[in-house]
């Protein structure tokens, strides 16, 4: 277990450091693409709540990137792992 952070320097330096050492996993290009999905399933089920019919448009996009994916990762476009 880890010492606790005591004063604002000690915050500061961990939180560069754990922003250094995850900063490979956020540039990844799969990674943004599933926020995007995940951002706009978000929209979609507001969309949808409040009647529009622009929903079914966002829906279909992160059901058609989720079925698409497999086919990217098969012919190489997207890697797995993330990285």
């Amino acid at each position: 277990m880890q010492k606790p952070v005591k004063t604002p320097r000690e915050a500061l330096k961990l939180i560069v450091h754990t922003w250094r050492h995850a900063a490979p996993f956020f540039a990844s290009i799969e990674v943004w693409l599933m926020v995007l999905v995940a951002a706009t399933v978000v929209g979609g089920v507001f969309l949808a709540a409040m009647g529009d019919p622009l929903s079914l448009l966002a829906i279909g996009f992160a059901v058609g990137y989720l079925v698409l994916r497999p086919v990217l990762h098969a012919k190489g476009i997207l890697s797995w792992p993330f990285l």
